[in-house]
C-alpha cells in the first residue's frame, strides 16, 4: 500500500527566496512560516457537506497523533502536528476514500480499493504548504502485490509491500486484531529519497487502526542548494465509533 510524500518543487523554493528577500528589505525580518492545526469541527462540517446520508463505516475518525513535517532550507520551518487528527472515511465505487488532515494546509487523501489481497491504494493526493505557498500533487498507482508503482506529473515511486505479521492493537477499551503491512518506496524524478509506511489494518473496519509514516526526500535547487523534506508521524485510532 504505497504512500507518496513529494518534496516541495523548485517553483515553490524560488517563490520562497523571492518573498524572503522582499520581506528582509522592506521590514528587516526573517522569513516567517506559520501553520494552523486542522480542527475536528472543520473535518466534521466538510464530511456532512460531502456525505449528507452516511451509511456503514462512513464518518470522521479521531486519531491520537505525534509527529511533524519540516523543510530544511532557508529558515528551516517545522510544522508540528496536533495531538488529535482526523481521518474522514467515505465510500467510493471500488472501496473507500480516506482523508487525513493534520493541519489546515496539510492533507493526504488515499483511495483504497478492494482486491483479492485486501485493500490496496489506487491513488493519493498530497497537499503541503510552506511560507504560504501550497504544493499539491496527485499520484495514481498500479501494480500486482507485492510490487507497486505510482506516477504523478513530476515524479514517481516504486516499491514493495509486505505483510509483517498480525497483532492485537488497542483502540479505546478494545483489542482489535489487525494485519501489519509495510511499504518501502523509492522516490525518483526531480526529487529522490525513500518513504516507509506501516499500516495496521483490521478486518472489522475499513479505516486503519494505526499508521506510522516516515519520509526522507531531497532536491538540488540553484542558489538555495540541497533542500530536504522530512516527515514522521504516528497515528493511533482513538475509537471505532465515527463522528457524523
Amino acid at each position: 500500500m504505497p504512500r507518496r510524500r513529494l518534496l516541495i518543487g523548485a517553483a515553490l523554493v524560488v517563490a520562497v527566496v523571492a518573498a524572503g528577500l522582499v520581506a528582509a528589505v522592506a521590514g528587516g525580518l526573517l522569513l516567517r512560516d506559520r501553520s494552523q492545526p486542522a480542527s475536528v469541527a472543520a473535518a466534521l462540517r466538510l464530511f456532512r457537506q460531502d456525505d449528507p446520508h452516511p451509511v456503514g463505516a462512513d464518518g470522521v475518525y479521531l486519531f491520537d497523533t505525534t509527529g511533524d513535517e519540516s523543510l530544511r532550507a532557508l529558515s528551516g520551518p517545522t510544522h508540528r502536528y496536533p495531538a488529535t487528527t482526523t481521518i474522514t472515511l467515505t465510500r467510493t465505487g471500488c472501496g473507500v476514500r480516506l482523508r487525513w488532515q493534520p493541519l489546515a494546509a496539510r492533507s493526504t487523501t488515499w483511495i483504497l480499493c478492494r482486491s483479492a489481497r485486501g485493500l490496496v491504494v489506487r491513488a493519493n493526493d498530497e497537499v503541503h504548504t510552506f511560507f504560504g505557498v501550497t504544493d499539491r500533487t496527485d499520484y495514481t498507482c498500479d501494480g500486482a502485490w507485492p510490487s507497486f508503482a505510482c506516477r504523478a506529473a513530476d515524479g514517481r515511486e516504486r516499491g514493495v509491500a509486505r505483510t509483517v505479521g498480525r497483532s492485537d492493537v488497542t483502540v479505546g477499551d478494545a483489542q482489535v486484531a489487525a494485519t501489519h503491512v509495510r511499504t518501502v518506496a523509492e522516490v525518483s524524478g526531480d526529487n529522490h529519497g525513500t518513504e516507509v509506511v506501516d499500516w495496521w489494518i483490521a478486518a472489522a473496519v475499513p479505516v486503519p487502526v494505526r499508521i506510522v509514516l516516515s519520509s526522507r526526500t531531497s532536491r538540488r535547487v540553484a542558489v538555495v542548494g540541497t533542500v530536504h523534506y522530512r516527515e514522521h508521524a504516528v497515528l493511533r485510532l482513538a475509537s471505532l465509533k465515527a463522528l457524523r
